[in-house]
């Protein structure tokens, strides 16, 4: 193959990522030269692919609130995602970025993993082991149970809530906007703006 059909081939792969990209706003800038080898085409083409193939959808997003301090604030997140393709994704490496604006908190999985099953969401025991830097996971559709055997996304039909628990200055009050974002590794990570709906109820919707 010569460098122009490489680089048509090429091309070709980042337009798909550049329009997938667009749709979770962010941004990749690739540069490929007339002089790159053979090789290192063949790893730039694999890693845009890894990235790709692990992308995650955000699916649905809920929260519930308690009192914080005498101020109803939501600090139960629940995010329903499921991955694009039939991929192995290893969710032991992902990690989970909140921020306000004014508070920055990094999440990291703190290695339980459960079905959801009947259990009502919010009163799942999982959620007693949370602490504002780590999140846990609940299986809603995993057929061969590998998430919550081996922490592994595998099938396009695999779903999960991502669980966390907010720090109480991070917390959500009605109001008030808060910047998620979920980082796979290896993966296009996904940032999604959610803001808590003026409702007197406990337990809200915050995306979509």
């Amino acid at each position: 193959m010569n460098d122009s059909a490489r680089l048509g081939m090429v091309a070709g792969i980042l337009l798909i990522l550049l329009i997938l990209i667009g749709t979770v706003s962010a941004t990749v800038l690739v540069t490929i030269s007339k002089d790159t080898s053979e090789e290192d085409l063949n790893i730039i083409v694999g890693e845009i692919v890894d990235e790709m193939c692990n992308y995650l959808q955000i699916k649905h997003i809920v929260g519930k609130s308690q009192m914080i301090q005498g101020v109803p604030k939501i600090n139960k997140i629940a995010i329903l995602i499921k991955p694009l393709v039939s991929q192995n994704i290893d969710m032991s490496h992902m990690i989970i970025e909140v921020c306000d604006g004014e508070y920055y908190q990094m999440i990291f999985f703190n290695g339980l993993a459960e079905s959801l099953n009947s259990s009502s969401l919010f009163e799942h025991p999982i959620w007693n082991s949370l602490t504002p830097v780590s999140f846990s996971l609940l299986s809603t559709i995993d057929d061969d149970n590998s998430i919550v055997d081996l922490h592994l996304i595998n099938k396009n039909t695999d779903m999960t809530l991502i669980v966390l628990k907010l720090s109480d200055n991070i917390a959500m009050k009605k109001g008030a906007q808060l910047e998620i974002t979920i980082l796979p590794s290896p993966g296009i990570g996904r940032t999604i703006h959610v803001e808590a709906p003026l409702s007197t109820k406990n337990i809200v919707t915050l995306y979509p």
